[in-house]
């Protein structure tokens, strides 16, 4: 037998009655490639575990990175620029009329190049359809629907009694084509809900499984590594040291690669996307609130113009419920507004930097469209026809228009804030999934590489 194995043996008497060689620890000579072997296989076999639940616990992260940045919320935001899209171009349809343009006048251009953006951006969901009849039946209905809208529209513009077209233009644009991009909306946002809350918790499980298998893997490397001193007198086998040394580092970066994906995965999806989808929102109903304010003024009965009142306080509801004069003094309780319309639960998630006052003067700029429109119904109500149209579309300051457009540039900035937050917090996420993908290489090779080579070496010796 080779000097290597440093410690001597010896032959036991009356407790060996075969004169059987014994290893310092207790073992049988004969024992300890088996011994060796049975370490050897433990490790690999931890090792494999280890890698198969990092791979599970990367695969889900990842899962959860592509559907939150790749396939739900970027048709969930185009769904709200399509219904923001279509709520604009009825807009400037109903001003052509009310201020009785030509259909290539300032108000048919614009209505032409909202609907041709929105058939555009249909057309683009059509073709990237994810999730199969929950996205292919709205996206569908809102082309059907849009076609006929579209018919009827062009039926009002050559006829001398538009009334009852517009009227029928504006159902199906209020009951049919919006609706249906709500829907649109939904669908997405509910695997992206449930993607999120389920894909976290199953690479969470993966993730502690895998933190388990880890440390049971560190134990029976650094145990391995001890039964060898015992048993060949060497403080350290390098091959073994290398790879547990590379195993931990990998173990700890990984720790830290998960921490930070699912950190920058709260932040894209919670501080932020949950911003930028209410603000959408915010913005989808306010052009369709917009519609309604002029549908107001085309109508020529009493009846009528009540239910687009109804209609323009429905939507104005949804984007802030509080009374005008509260909302100032719940500003500075921001918390309180939760639940009180979008841009009050956009109050209430306020997370970056300039995101407040870009919120805040969000909010002001609404309610003052809010008061302007209530002065254009008391001008209508009191006969001043003429002077409603000019405060409705105006865009002088105090005007209605221009505070349209106030709070639609508020709202932009608002957004852009959390979009910005957003596109960096899922690139992120994916810069250290890729990373993640070069660390498993790691977990699997490092600790059964060094196990097997550092063993063998030892085995080699032993049979020497």
């Amino acid at each position: 037998m080779s000097s290597s194995l440093s410690a001597p043996v010896t032959s036991v008497g009356n407790g060996n009655l075969h004169g059987a060689v014994v290893a310092p620890d207790g073992y049988r000579v004969s024992d300890v490639p088996r011994q060796l072997k049975l370490r050897r296989g433990l490790c690999v076999a931890l090792s494999l575990c280890v890698f198969v639940a990092a791979f599970f616990a990367f695969d889900s992260y990842r899962s959860v990175v592509n559907t939150v940045g790749k396939d739900a919320v970027p048709s969930i935001v185009a769904a709200e620029q399509i219904r923001a899209g279509l709520a604009d171009a009825h807009t400037n349809l109903m001003d052509l009329f009310l201020l009785k343009e030509e259909a290539n006048g300032p108000s048919g251009t614009a209505y032409m190049a909202a609907m041709n953006q929105a058939h555009d951006k249909l057309l683009l969901a059509a073709q990237n359809i994810t999730f199969g009849d929950e996205e292919r039946k709205p996206i569908l209905t809102a082309m059907t629907q849009l076609s006929e809208y579209e018919r009827v529209v062009g039926m009002a513009m050559v006829t001398k009694e538009p009334h009852d077209l517009l009227l029928k233009a504006d159902a199906l644009m209020r009951e049919h084509i919006l609706p249906a991009v709500v829907e649109l909306d939904k669908a997405n946002f509910k695997h992206l809900a449930s993607s999120y809350t389920e894909g976290r918790q199953t690479a969470k499980n993966y993730y502690v499984t895998f933190l388990l298998l880890s440390m049971l893997l560190i134990v029976a490397l650094i145990e391995a590594q001890v039964k060898m001193f015992a048993l060949f007198k060497r403080i350290v086998n390098p091959v073994m040291l290398s790879g547990l040394l590379i195993c931990i580092a990998s173990v700890s970066y990984m720790v830290i690669k998960i921490d930070q994906i699912s950190s920058d995965l709260r932040i894209a999806k919670e501080d932020a996307f949950d911003s930028v989808h209410v603000l959408s929102q915010a913005r989808a109903l306010a052009y369709t609130a917009n519609s309604q304010e002029s549908m107001y003024l085309l109508m020529n009965d009493k009846q009528a113009q009540a239910k687009q009142t109804v209609l323009f306080e429905d939507a104005a509801d949804k984007i802030f419920s509080s009374k005008i004069g509260a909302a100032n003094a719940l500003i500075a309780n921001p918390k309180e507004l939760k639940g009180r319309g979008l841009l009050a639960d956009e109050l209430a998630n306020v997370t970056f930097p300039g995101e407040h006052q870009a919120a805040v003067d969000t909010l002001k700029a609404w309610v003052d469209y809010v008061y302007i429109d209530k002065e254009i119904r008391q001008l209508e109500n009191s006969g001043k026809h003429e002077q409603a149209v000019a405060l409705c579309v105006g865009k002088l300051e105090h005007q209605s228009d221009w505070a349209f457009d106030r709070f639609n540039a508020a709202l932009s900035k608002t957004l852009m804030i959390n979009q910005i937050q957003f596109d960096d917090g899922i690139a992120r996420a994916k810069s250290s999934i890729k990373y993640l993908a070069y660390l498993l290489a790691l977990l699997l090779f490092a600790p059964v590489l060094g196990t097997v080579f550092g063993i063998q070496k030892r085995l080699v010796e032993f049979r020497e």
